[in-house]
């Protein structure tokens, strides 16, 4: 997932020298650099979330390398803060694309109020889906593990399902099983990827239509938006 989380901001002349690059294919994968910005200086309450989402998910990496399974007749229950940390990850990577760039493509605009408050995942991932259907990007929102918008559901639900209201815990895969923990783990590293690759898509996406910049195809879409894999 053009970097955008850069210190600067790109600006209509850095644009312009762009333009004049041969044309190619633009793509953003689900390796985001560690410079990317995705948010505009005009969206701080999204750009928190970005960066809360992204500690998160630093944290849940951390946390589920550090698991010993087997190591006593408790250590199943390790699994459940590094499942809860995921899905908090999950939440607000999802919450950045719709109140960052990602709300500017929707018809209409999500209530702030009610984004922010919901710790719905799988109706969160609604209005996701709505934005990438508007660009016609839902073909190409995949990575290792998720090959389309269904698989992308299915893991969302999955996760809607654990700890919901913050009342109960219910884990999305058997926390005895090694191999079925793992496996989701790397799921999760490579979906929360792949959404902060969209987040910085949109952003750079949406600063090309705010500015007017008129690229030749070369790679962009039909309509002349970038082109996300």
């Amino acid at each position: 997932m053009l970097g955008l989380f850069d210190e600067e901001e790109i600006t209509g002349s850095t644009l312009l020298m762009m333009r004049k690059k041969p044309a190619g294919r633009r793509t953003v994968t689900s390796k985001p650099k560690p410079h990317a910005r995705a948010l505009n200086a005009d969206k701080d309450h999204a750009k928190d979330l970005f960066f809360h989402a992204r500690s998160f998910h630093l944290a849940a990496k951390k946390l589920a390398g550090a698991l010993e399974f087997g190591s006593s007749r408790f250590a199943e229950f390790d699994v459940s803060p590094v499942i809860f940390l995921y899905r908090h990850a999950l939440e607000l990577h999802l919450k950045t694309l719709i109140l960052g760039g990602g709300g500017n493509f929707l018809a209409e605009k999500p209530d702030l109020i009610s984004i922010s408050q919901s710790h719905s995942v799988s109706w969160l991932a609604q209005f996701v889906r709505q934005i990438l259907t508007a660009l016609g990007w839902e073909n190409e929102f995949k990575c290792d593990g998720i090959e389309n918008f269904d698989d992308f559901k299915s893991l969302v639900g999955q996760l809607n399902s654990a700890d919901p209201g913050l009342y109960v815990f219910r884990s999305p895969v058997d926390p005895r099983s090694e191999v079925a923990v793992r496996e989701f783990v790397k799921r999760m590293d490579r979906l929360l990827d792949l959404l902060e690759s969209t987040a910085d898509a949109l952003a750079a996406e949406w600063n090309l239509r705010r500015d007017g910049v008129d690229f030749d195809d070369g790679g962009f879409g039909d309509n002349g938006t970038t082109r996300i894999q």
